[in-house]
């Protein structure tokens, strides 16, 4: 089977697949995770570990929210070929892109955010829930992160992950 094939199998597998029943008995709401984005724009200095520090704190997210009770994950693969697919005409997700691709991928809330490097010790995580069935943001938080970037973004993910599980929690 080709690359493409393989895609969209896991896509097929995520959306099709049963949802998995919270503590409550009833199914746990869906959420995808569109990968943090970084944005350089303001930084002193550029530096190659910065996307490095983006991509721990998108894993520590998708971490928090893959062992969370109260929501679903949806496959991440899923999520970043869908997200691909409808950045195919040059531009970049936004808010719609997102709830678009929540949608399609069958998931009731959609998380994403940017981690923007200000400074070589301030950094800051801006981060945004949106219920996909009406398009409207529901929690917005923003980090300021100082210090070790490599550490702090990772655990400011952490905090937000937190976050979404309970506003979802209590949106059921």
């Amino acid at each position: 089977m080709h690359a493409g094939g393989v895609a969209l199998l896991l896509m097929l597998v995520s959306v099709t697949a049963p949802p998995l029943l919270a503590q409550s008995g009833q199914p746990r709401p869906a959420i995808v995770v569109v990968n943090l984005r970084f944005d350089g724009e303001h930084a002193n200095v550029l530096q190659a570990s910065d996307t490095a520090v983006v991509a721990a704190a998108t894993s520590k997210l998708l971490a928090t929210l893959r062992a969370s009770e109260l929501v679903t994950l949806v496959d991440s693969s899923a999520v970043a070929a869908a997200v691909a697919a409808a950045e195919a005409g040059g531009n970049p997700c936004g808010n719609d892109c997102a709830v678009a691709v929540a949608r399609q991928l069958g998931a009731r809330w959609v998380a994403k955010g940017t981690i923007s490097n200000l400074s070589n010790l301030v950094w800051l995580l801006t981060a945004e829930l949106f219920d996909a069935t009406t398009g409207k943001p529901v929690l917005a938080d923003s980090y300021e992160i100082k210090g070790d970037a490599s550490r702090m973004a990772p655990a400011g993910a952490h905090v937000f992950a937190q976050r979404v599980e309970k506003t979802i929690g209590g949106a059921r």
